[in-house]
């Protein structure tokens, strides 16, 4: 079975909560496979948790929990984070993670679980151009990424992510639509008998263009260009009817505009259950649908839900893993 990576996000945040909770269902899952967990150093980790002293071993890995701090922390700096207090620190120390758990699954690959971390941190530790995992991800593998918040009943694919509002029509246009229609056809989580919701821009899909023309300008040709790929897409779809009853059952996937437009309904809907997964390279990488959560950071309130949801992504229910 293929090696899982996970990610500390944000050391100040839930995090390293949400790992600390979940060990008995990790060591279920280590029982047929290395989990490796690479973090800041700031928690102590159980004795269940072997640490890796050189990467190099990770060639080896078999089974077990293995702890993988990065070397970018002094001891001062470590001993400076405080839950539900982040910094330029915890976000130098949640970039860090990233990079290594990155650097790591190129060299001997595995499968991605990344916690909650803080862009607005991240770019205060000194990384200006940092706008999120998804992003990260695309650039690290060189690849056309997409991010999928997949649910029980809800997919939903924002187009444009990490962007101003005022942005979203220029980087509508800028959309890779091979890759988009390549990475929608070939994600199991999509059902793809049924057709594809297509959301508009503007209030009522722009109302043949009385209320605006990306519809017709910049909706309608991806439109065309994704049916001929193969894929049954109807649109652009006035948004504000699109997530009732009965449109939840007849959609396989939303495509969204901009990221409120979809994860608002997402997260409404689906709660704790959904994750956000990545789409568009050759190894699976999810991670929680919720954020750092640094107003309960460090009170024992953090629901591990979504990260079992996670885990499960990955590892379905193999190796006395069920739900």
């Amino acid at each position: 079975m293929n090696r899982i990576l996970i990610t500390e996000g944000d050391p100040c945040g839930i995090g390293p909560e949400l790992f600390l909770q979940t060990l008995p269902l990790l060591k279920k899952i280590s029982r047929s496979t290395s989990v490796l967990y690479f973090h800041s150093g700031r928690f102590p980790l159980p004795k269940e948790v072997s640490i890796l002293e050189d990467e190099n071993e990770g060639a080896e890995l078999r089974n077990g929990i293995f702890s993988i701090p990065i070397d970018l922390l002094s001891k001062r700096e470590i001993s400076s984070l405080k839950s539900g207090k982040p910094s330029a620190v915890s976000g130098k120390s949640a970039l860090g993670a990233l990079a290594l758990a990155v650097r790591f699954q190129k060299r001997f690959g595995g499968d991605l679980i990344t916690l909650p971390l803080s862009k607005e941190w991240v770019i205060e530790s000194g990384a200006s151009s940092f706008r999120g995992h998804t992003e990260f991800l695309a650039e690290a593998f060189d690849k056309k990424t997409y991010m999928l918040m997949s649910g029980k009943e809800l997919q939903v694919l924002p187009l444009t992510t990490h962007v101003p509002l005022v942005r979203v029509p220029e980087f509508l246009k800028k959309i890779d639509l091979p890759s988009l229609a390549e990475a929608v056809l070939s994600c199991k989580k999509i059902d793809l008998k049924k057709p594809i919701a297509f959301l508009g821009l503007n209030p009522h899909a722009g109302e043949g263009g009385k209320v605006g023309k990306e519809e017709k300008e910049i909706l309608e040709p991806m439109i065309r260009f994704l049916k001929k790929k193969g894929l049954r897409v109807e649109g652009p779809l006035s948004a504000d009817s699109m997530f009732g009853d009965g449109e939840r059952k007849r959609f396989g996937l939303y495509l969204a505009c901009y990221h409120d437009q979809g994860l608002i309904p997402f997260k409404m809907w689906e709660g704790k259950k959904g994750v956000n997964l990545t789409l568009g390279l050759d190894f699976t990488r999810v991670s929680p649908d919720h954020g750092t959560a640094f107003d309960i950071a460090g009170k024992g309130l953090a629901d591990p839900a979504s990260f079992v949801e996670c885990l499960h992504r990955v590892v379905g229910n193999r190796s006395g893993f069920s739900k």
